[in-house]
C-alpha cells in the first residue's frame, strides 16, 4: 500500500490538531482516539520508514563526536 493511500485514509492533520489540544493542560489528560486512526498512524509512520534508506553515504573524513561507551575489556 503507498503513502498517499493510507494517507487519505487517516486525516494526519486531525489527530496532530486533536494532541496539540490538550498543550498546557495537567498530565494524564485523556485525549480520544479511535483505534482505526492509531492503527492507520502506526501504518503510515511504518511505510515511511520502511522507505528510507538505511544506510547513509557518507564521505571520509569523517569527525565522530559525543560520548563513546565501549565495554571493558578483560583478558584472563
Amino acid at each position: 500500500m503507498n503513502t498517499t493511500s493510507l494517507t487519505t485514509q487517516v486525516n494526519v492533520d486531525k489527530i496532530i490538531e486533536k494532541l496539540i489540544s490538550v498543550k498546557g493542560s495537567k498530565p494524564g489528560k485523556k485525549i480520544n482516539l479511535f483505534e482505526n486512526e492509531i492503527e492507520g498512524l502506526l501504518k503510515l509512520a511504518r511505510e515511511i520508514l520502511i522507505s528510507q534508506p538505511v544506510l547513509l553515504e557518507l564521505e571520509a573524513p569523517i569527525k565522530i563526536c559525543g560520548k563513546h561507551f565501549l565495554p571493558p575489556l578483560f583478558i584472563s
